[in-house]
C-alpha cells in the first residue's frame, strides 16, 4: 500500500484530480473533494493551506461563484413527495451561466409557503421550473431551499396532462392548451424570468 503525504506547498499550482494529501492531514475546504482516502482539487489553481484551522482549498481567479445561504438559484422539480419536493438545481438567478455542478436540492413543507399545506403535490409538480432560496448548504452538492416569498416558487409550470408549459390567467389558475386547469406555488415573476 502506498502512503502519500503531504503533496504540495502553499501557492503552488495544481490540476483538477491532483492528490493534495491525506484525508487526515486537513480538512478539505473550497474546491476540493475527497475520493479514496484523499483530498483532491477539482480545478486549476493554487493551494492554500489554513494551518490554523486546518483546512486545505484551492484558490483561482474567474472560477464559477459558489452557491451561498441566500442565494437564489433557479432549477426544475424532479420529485415530489408529501413533505419534500426534489429539485435539481441549474444556475443562479439572472445568470445565463450554469453552475459546474447541478445542485441537489429540497423543499421541506414547512419551507414552501407561509400557512399550512396538506401536502407538496399541490404545491409542486415533476418538471415545473422554480426560484428558490438556499436557505442551508449540506455538503458540496446538497443544498436545503425556501420558496415562501411571494417572488418565489413556480416560475414555469408544467402541465401533468400533455407536458406543455401552462399559462397564468388573471384569476391566478394556470391554464394549457390541452384544456388542463391547474394551481400550484406561483412565483409573482411567472413567465418573466429566464
Amino acid at each position: 500500500m502506498w502512503v502519500i503525504i503531504m503533496q504540495y506547498k502553499n501557492n503552488e499550482i495544481v490540476l483538477p484530480g491532483d492528490i493534495l494529501c491525506t484525508y487526515e492531514e486537513y480538512i478539505p475546504s473550497k474546491w476540493t473533494y475527497v475520493e479514496d482516502g484523499y483530498i483532491k482539487s477539482s480545478i486549476f489553481g493554487k493551494v492554500v493551506i489554513d494551518e490554523e484551522n486546518k483546512t486545505i482549498s484551492i484558490y483561482a481567479e474567474n472560477v464559477p461563484k459558489e452557491v451561498e445561504i441566500g442565494d437564489i438559484v433557479i432549477g426544475y422539480v424532479t420529485e415530489v413527495k408529501p413533505h419534500k419536493a426534489f429539485v435539481t438545481v441549474k444556475k443562479f438567478l439572472c445568470t445565463d451561466r450554469e453552475l459546474i455542478t447541478a445542485y441537489k436540492g429540497y423543499i421541506h413543507v414547512s419551507k414552501a409557503m407561509d400557512g399550512y399545506v396538506q401536502s407538496m403535490q399541490y404545491l409542486f409538480k415533476i418538471g415545473d421550473i422554480i426560484a428558490a432560496k438556499v436557505i442551508n448548504v449540506i455538503g458540496s452538492e446538497h443544498i436545503e431551499l425556501s420558496t415562501s416569498e411571494d417572488s418565489l416558487g413556480i416560475i414555469k409550470a408544467m402541465c401533468v396532462e400533455c407536458r406543455n408549459f401552462m399559462e397564468l390567467n388573471e384569476n391566478h389558475q394556470l391554464i394549457c392548451k390541452c384544456g388542463k386547469i391547474d394551481s400550484r406555488k406561483i412565483s409573482t415573476y411567472y413567465g418573466g424570468l429566464k
